[in-house]
C-alpha cells in the first residue's frame, strides 16, 4: 500500500515508562519484519517495525528517543496517525527448531515473528534482553505463546546477568540450531553478525528512510548501495559482514555519515 491512509488509534498499551504500543483495528497485509511509515500528520514520518498483524488489525511499538517518537506520546486513543505500508523484505520463515534473540525495541517485531512460526508449529526458543527488568518488553505476551522463553538483563535484575548477545551465543553453544533471527541494537547486532557459525541467521536492521520504495537512496548502505528499504530491512549473515558500514556509522537526513557514538535518533 503506497498509497496513505489516517487511521484511528484504537489502543495504546504503556511496555515500560518509555515504550508505548499503538494498536489499530484496521487489518494491513504485513508480514513479520516489514515494518510501516508513520505520520503524525504535523511533523513529518518515520519508518517503525510492525509488533503484530492478523485479521483484527495491527500494531506498532515505539521507544521514545528522539522529537518523533517522543512527540507520538502525547497521542491518545481516538486519535489519528497516518501510515503506508507495509514495505520491505520480511523474515524467511523456516522450519525445525528456532532460536530469536532481541534486545530492547528489537523484540516487538520479533514477537510477531514468534508467533507466526508457532502457528506453524515449529519449535521456538526466544531470548528476551534489556538493560534491566523495568525495560523488558513484551515478557508476558512471549510467555503466553507457550514458547521457551530465556530473559536476559544487563544487570541481573531479572533472568540471567548479561546481554542477548551472550545469550544467544551461549544457548548456539549448548543447542543445535536450524535457523537465528535477531533485532536490536545494531551494537549487539554487530556482535551477533561476527560469530562464527554454519547455521542461517537473518538480522532486523534500522537505516534513515524517506521515501520507502527505493527512489531516494536515502537508505542505502555502503559499499553495496543495496537499499535497506527494497532489499532489507531484513538480511542474511552472509550479506551483514559485506556492509563496510554496519556498526561504525549511520547517516542522517542529509546523508552525512554519523558514527555510533553520535547516532541520531527518530
Amino acid at each position: 500500500m503506497d498509497k496513505r491512509i489516517s487511521l484511528r488509534i484504537d489502543k495504546i498499551v504503556e511496555e515500560t515508562s518509555s515504550v508505548k504500543t499503538f494498536c489499530f483495528s484496521s487489518p494491513i497485509d504485513a508480514l513479520p519484519g516489514q515494518f510501516i511509515m508513520l505520520s503524525d500528520l504535523r511533523t513529518g514520518e518515520k519508518p517503525f517495525s510492525i509488533s503484530s498483524s492478523d485479521s483484527n488489525g495491527f500494531s506498532v511499538t515505539v521507544k521514545a528517543l528522539g522529537p518523533f517518537s517522543s512527540g507520538m506520546f502525547a497521542f491518545k486513543t481516538g486519535d489519528f496517525l497516518s501510515i503506508r505500508g507495509p514495505f520491505g523484505k520480511p523474515f524467511d520463515l523456516r522450519k525445525g527448531s528456532i532460536l530469536i534473540a532481541g534486545g530492547g525495541v528489537g523484540v516487538p517485531p520479533l514477537f510477531f515473528l514468534a508467533r507466526e512460526l508457532k502457528k506453524a508449529g515449529t519449535e521456538v526458543v526466544f531470548i528476551n534482553g534489556a538493560k534491566n527488568s523495568d525495560e523488558l518488553i513484551f515478557k508476558d505476551l512471549i510467555n503466553e505463546l507457550g514458547i521457551n522463553q530465556i530473559i536476559m538483563t544487563d544487570d541481573g535484575s531479572s533472568g540471567k546477568k548479561g546481554n542477548a548477545a551472550e545469550g544467544l551465543l551461549n544457548t548456539l553453544n549448548e543447542s543445535d540450531f536450524d535457523a537465528v533471527y535477531v533485532a536490536g541494537p545494531e551494537g549487539m547486532l554487530k556482535k551477533i553478525a561476527d560469530i562464527k557459525t554454519d547455521t542461517y541467521m537473518e538480522l532486523l536492521i534500522e537505516r534513515y528512510m524517506k521515501c520507502a520504495v527505493g527512489i531516494c537512496g536515502q537508505c542505502a548502505v555502503d559499499p553495496s548501495g543495496i537499499r535497506v528499504c527494497v532489499e532489507g530491512p531484513v538480511f542474511n549473515q552472509n550479506m551483514i559482514r559485506k556492509l563496510t558500514e554496519f556498526g561504525v556509522y549511520k547517516r542522517d537526513a542529509a546523508g552525512r555519515k554519523k558514527y555510533f557514538e553520535k547516532a541520531f535518533s527518530k
